[in-house]
């Protein structure tokens, strides 16, 4: 339910007011019970961070390094989309060293299906 509300929040849907902020403490809320989508999701926040509509405010600090280990976690409880945006930040660097070699890997041992 946690997960579903942040979902809402985020996007203002569903009678909730549109608040990344509120979005987050959701998510985070649902991340520390396991919830592997609200880890994915807290994470994509953190990967790219949030601004207010009009670009003016920071709503959510980037963090990568955070948002990596929020992937790797939802990924070693089974999350596939996880274990994707690991591959990605080796890939890219963000939020660990680049090494193609260790996104080859995972990719080849986590995402083979």
């Amino acid at each position: 339910s946690l997960f579903l509300r942040g979902h809402c929040r985020y996007f203002g849907t569903d009678g909730f007011d549109k608040d990344a902020s509120a979005a987050m403490m959701d998510f985070m809320a649902a991340a520390e019970n396991e919830h592997v989508d609200a880890m994915v999701s807290a994470g994509a926040l953190l990967h790219r961070g949030v601004m207010s509509d009009d670009g003016k405010k920071i709503i959510i600090e980037r963090d990568q390094r955070r948002a990596f280990e929020l992937y790797q976690r939802a990924g070693e409880l089974g999350s596939i989309e996880g274990w994707r945006n690991v591959v990605s930040c080796y890939a890219t660097g963000e939020g660990v060293p680049m090494c193609m070699d260790t996104a080859k890997y995972i990719a080849n041992t986590m995402l083979k299906e």
